[in-house]
């Protein structure tokens, strides 16, 4: 894979599979053939539900999960190869940010600052700008343990920013906060991207979200359904999108049950605008949409 123009893509995985063995035994396919990019300066979604493969996809980035097969490379560094110098030069959120409640705002930069090797003379500036970035500027001396949900993934995203990364990985930001934290920690990637030029992947179950970025890479069950832009993937649901409305009187439950029963019609429906040709992914589409 190449990047836009002559810039290489910052992640580039191909073919790349992950199976994983639960403790009942049973192998699960975490990963299944996926293929995917990242550009340098913009910002791209993995998006899916529980399950898809989002958390493993971002683990296999940030090298601290190997591919079963597969080629993945970061910053033209292959992960399998050497996961340590890719791990010094970008940033990792995961879904838990590793904060210390017991140890103030302020402290905890400080922490994360000495264990990354940012120097003194460097901490002023960028502490100020990460303050100025997250609104936290007020709270340094207030206890992790004390700040909202929201706050403290604010802190946490000032955490992995305190050494400049170059790439930034981020495994469901928003998940968990509340309506105004989502939209100022959406205001801070952005800002990142548009403004700063970082290189941001994300992984979102939100659509909303993913319509803010650049490159949308659609996951279920280990498996792309589709990537592109927001608005080709969004084109894609065109003639497999359907409004069912209740008969006078008729409950909900009854409508879901009559959908369920007539399931038939609408996959038949969906093969007749499938844009993937195969008949298959159409039908898992329309599936998820009764099911749900």
């Amino acid at each position: 894979m190449s990047g836009e123009g002559d810039k290489p893509a910052v992640l580039a995985g191909r073919d790349l599979q992950k199976t994983f063995r639960r403790d009942t035994g049973e192998l699960v396919r975490a990963l299944d053939h996926v293929s995917i990019e990242a550009l340098p300066g913009k910002l791209t979604a993995l998006v899916g539900p529980d399950g898809a493969g989002k958390t493993t996809l971002i683990r296999m980035a940030t090298g601290l999960v190997q591919p079963d097969a597969g080629v993945l490379t970061v910053l033209g560094v292959n992960v399998v190869e050497d996961p340590q110098q890719v791990q010094t030069r970008i940033g990792y959120m995961p879904q838990r940010f590793g904060l210390y409640e017991d140890l103030t705002v302020q402290e905890n930069l400080d922490l994360y600052a000495d264990l990354h090797g940012v120097v003194a003379k460097e901490r002023k500036e960028r502490y100020t700008r990460l303050m100025e970035m997250t609104a936290l500027g007020r709270f340094t001396n207030r206890l992790a343990g004390k700040l909202s949900g929201g706050m403290k993934q604010k802190l946490g995203l000032a955490c992995t920013l305190i050494r400049s990364p170059e790439f930034l990985v981020l495994d469901e930001p928003t998940v968990g906060v509340d309506p105004l934290s989502r939209r100022e920690l959406w205001e801070i990637i952005l800002e990142l991207v548009r403004n700063q030029g970082l290189t941001v992947l994300l992984s979102t179950s939100y659509l909303d979200e993913a319509e803010r970025c650049d490159h949308v890479v659609v996951l279920r069950l280990g498996k792309v359904l589709a990537q592109g832009k927001p608005s080709d993937v969004r084109e894609l649901a065109n003639g497999r999108t359907f409004l069912a409305e209740p008969r006078s009187g008729e409950p909900a439950r009854e409508l879901q049950a009559r959908l369920l029963d007539e399931s038939d019609h609408y996959l038949a429906m969906s093969r007749a605008h499938n844009p993937f040709g195969d008949g298959h992914a159409s039908e898992r589409i329309v599936k998820v949409m009764l099911d749900a």
